[in-house]
């Protein structure tokens, strides 16, 4: 599930120019959205193509084995004597009401998705390619590192399972994707946000 438009659209207060607009293009590129097969529609899987991308690398779609109609008639009915009407595709920006929404599936493989499956894997052999397990982040590096102009991320140091830290620079960009509670916490421990 995606994150509501106005959550998303409250970081614009906070400085920066991400809206959930401009996110919008990066969650259909990662995404290899299945579309609910007729069976699938029946018991109430239901999306809108414009909010969807259907050659990226993550699949996303509705399990096989699904709860069958019956039970969500029943759900919807009650969501609705509260207020929540259906909501057809809460991958839209707009999450309120009753809605069967899909996973990260991959209903061919009928297999839970996952980072690893939809982008390590595939490239798992490239010779270019390091992978340092058991290693934490400690911070991302900056360039240039002094205040007076805009610094650009320009690597990271971590530790390894030995206590040695290691920074490496990156010739082309920095990918931050440490989830919603260590993303914010690197990006503290690297100067960028609350200072206390």
């Amino acid at each position: 599930m995606r994150a509501e438009a106005s959550q998303v659209d409250a970081w614009q207060l906070l400085g920066n120019n991400i809206t959930w607009d401009s996110l919008l293009p990066y969650y259909k590129r990662s995404e290899g959205f299945q579309s609910p097969t007729a069976e699938q529609r029946a018991m109430g899987a239901d999306y809108d193509p414009g909010y969807h991308g259907f050659t990226g690398p993550l699949s996303v779609s509705w399990p096989n084995e699904m709860v069958g109609d019956n039970f969500s008639s029943i759900l919807n009915e009650t969501f609705k004597s509260l207020d929540l009407p259906w909501n057809g595709d809460a991958n839209n920006g707009q999450m309120r009401g009753y809605n069967i929404f899909p996973k990260t599936f991959d209903r061919f493989e009928d297999k839970r998705e996952d980072s690893a499956r939809a982008y390590y894997f595939p490239i798992s052999e490239r010779p270019n390619l390091d992978v340092y397990l058991n290693a934490t982040a400690q911070r991302i590096t900056w360039e240039p590192e002094s205040h007076t102009s805009k610094p650009f991320a320009n690597g990271v140091t971590f530790r390894t399972t030995n206590g040695s830290e290691v920074t490496i620079l990156a010739d082309r960009e920095v990918v931050l994707s440490a989830g919603a509670l260590m993303s914010p916490v690197l990006l503290e421990l690297s100067g960028v946000g609350n200072k206390e």
